[in-house]
């Protein structure tokens, strides 16, 4: 993916997603940044999850550099939309930033945060 220039001169250099098959779980993966300009995309990676399974969502951020209040923002609405059917979020391998901000923020009190897909696919299972 190429580098996308804002009219502000802000270079956002994109965000890559994709959806993976991991022990017959969904898992979106996610690499780059997510902002205000790739939290589209992010979104509709999501939604395109949870349309197919609405009990949980893994997200593995082991390649996200940055995640600003947009990205915060779509976690907690598919939070929202999954917590009905008693599911939750599972995000994977945050950076220490991010799962700072996770904290501060409390979203890992309604979100489950694991160091590997192993830990949330077993996660899953309990």
């Amino acid at each position: 993916m190429s580098d996308i220039t804002n009219n502000n001169g802000i270079v956002n250099t994109g965000l890559k997603s994709q959806t993976v098959d991991f022990q017959g779980h969904a898992v979106l993966n996610v690499s780059g940044e997510i902002d205000a300009y790739s939290a589209p995309q992010f979104r509709q990676a999501v939604m395109e999850i949870l349309d197919k399974n609405d009990h949980y969502l893994i997200v593995d951020m082991h390649n996200v550099r940055y995640m600003d209040s947009s990205g915060f923002a779509i976690l907690l609405s598919a939070m929202k939309r999954i917590s009905p059917t008693g599911g939750t979020v599972h995000l994977v391998g945050c950076t220490p930033t991010i799962d700072r901000l996770l904290k501060i923020t409390k979203l890992s009190s309604i979100m489950a945060i694991h160091q590997d897909i192993d830990d949330a696919v077993q996660a899953l299972s309990a």
